[in-house]
């Protein structure tokens, strides 16, 4: 592992500033969703090889019903882990475990009403077949979840984007072989619990090895301090609010479709979906990258933002067009229904990437300048469109009718935000910050 480690580490100085910290993280995000992503192609190949499409598309239902339980469940937390760790270092350890206590007990409470709500959803009651077994361990994979995205942010939060990158890897490596070798009989629910014992597994090497080795005295325990969770939440809601707005509508989709068009075009759109996803690794990891870098060098906010939206935009271009030169191929190596329902939604889709880059950069931006309620805005407006049109499409058009609402919402919002972002990156007056205030209750 430290070779391989050592060879990325130089390939990166070679591809970005040697002694950039933005470049660096952004390395390694991107790294880390590239790598994963093409785990996660591998694993929903064999998945699609090995079980019918109908079970692919519960498993890849409760997969993202996870992910959106996951995502409320963190209440933003990892974002002030990014935002005030820089701050304090020596609160830096228990700021941590504050995030995964309150994390884990909020992920539990979100799944048992989960749970309720699937009972009374006839479309999807059926999917845990009634077993308490396989919801008490639906409630155990949904917090492991929660915590492993509260676990990135941690690792960000100290630039070791390294670790997220060698967490997530081997999660991604872990969870292929189960449902076939281990838990074939489950089909749709061993799907979804393969990767929730991957998950599993990653969060037991941050607890033991990545974290200690980025904070240097960590050790994972139960941790309660309100002024603590008080200063971070007034910073973190809005931004949580922003990335439940902004995750929303991928998370939300495969159940749409299961709803309207059925387990079948779920399987299909989920895999065209995950495909076209792989460009946002590009604006998605320049963006979190800037706002780790600009929260620790506001000062230097400005210069950082135009390098983050100038790569962003070329190598998203490049990754747009090699997507629609080989995209189909790659959906034909799933099997000749998923190119014939997926080729045209995975073309429409990964066109939102270019303006996800001018999105996503000014969203950074103004999480550094904690302008939470235009982060917000930003990504409700985003959010409500890309649903609520893209449910009206869905029933007018089908599949391509949910792709097109999606772009449209993109382009919508970056057209919507790229006059104050030019703005932003040439009026050195427009990246006045606010006073920075350590973590501490007295802040």
């Amino acid at each position: 592992m430290v070779t391989i480690n050592n060879v990325f580490r130089r390939t990166k100085n070679m591809v970005f500033s040697r002694n950039s910290a933005l470049f660096s993280n952004a390395f390694f995000l991107m790294l880390n969703s590239v790598i994963t992503s093409f785990l996660g192609f591998i694993f929903w190949n064999v998945m699609a090889r090995y079980f019918p499409a109908d079970q692919v598309g519960i498993g890849s239902t409760l997969v993202t019903g996870s992910m959106l339980l996951g995502n409320l469940s963190n209440l933003g937390l990892g974002l002030g882990l990014i935002r005030f760790v820089p701050e304090d270092e020596e609160m830096a350890p228990h700021l941590v475990n504050l995030c995964f206590t309150i994390t884990g007990a909020v992920a539990v409470v979100v799944s048992l009403i989960y749970l309720v709500v699937m009972r009374l959803t006839a479309s999807v009651k059926d999917f845990m077949a009634g077993n308490s077994w396989y919801e008490i361990y639906f409630i155990l994979f949904t917090a492991a979840t929660a915590l492993s995205m509260v676990i990135d942010q941690a690792l960000l939060a100290k630039s070791s984007a390294n670790y997220v990158f060698w967490k997530n890897f081997i999660v991604c490596l872990l969870k292929i072989p189960i449902p076939v070798l281990i838990l074939a009989k489950l089909e749709g629910y061993g799907i979804f619990a393969s990767t929730g014992i991957a998950i599993l597994a990653g969060i037991f090497l941050s607890f033991f090895f990545f974290l200690p080795r980025a904070y240097g005295n960590y050790l994972p325990k139960p941790q309660i301090s309100m002024a603590h969770l008080k200063l971070m939440l007034s910073f973190s809601f809005f931004n949580y609010l922003a990335h439940l707005f902004s995750s929303g509508p991928g998370l939300i989709y495969p159940t749409l479709v299961l709803n309207v068009c059925g387990s079948d075009d779920s399987a299909y759109f989920y895999i065209a979906w995950m495909m076209a996803m792989v460009l946002a690794v590009v604006p998605t990891g320049m963006s979190q990258s800037l706002f780790a870098s600009g929260s620790q060098k506001p000062d230097e906010l400005q210069h950082l933002a135009r390098r983050s939206l100038g790569s962003s935009l070329l190598l998203s271009s490049l990754g747009l067009g090699a997507m629609l030169i080989a995209g189909g191929w790659f959906l034909r190596i799933f099997g000749n229904d998923y190119y014939e329902n997926g080729s045209k939604l995975l073309w429409i889709l990964s066109a939102s990437v270019i303006p996800q880059c001018v999105i996503s950069t000014f969203l950074a931006i103004n999480q550094v300048r904690k302008d939470m309620k235009l982060i917000t805005a930003q990504s409700g407006i985003s959010a409500a469109i890309a649903l609520g049109l893209g449910l009206f499409l869905l029933k007018k058009m089908g599949l391509q009718g949910l792709a097109w609402g999606y772009f449209i919402a993109q382009l919508a919002v970056a057209i919507l935000v790229h006059r104050p972002l030019l703005s932003a990156l040439h009026d050195s007056g427009t990246f006045r910050l606010s006073g920075h205030s350590k973590a501490s209750p007295g802040a």
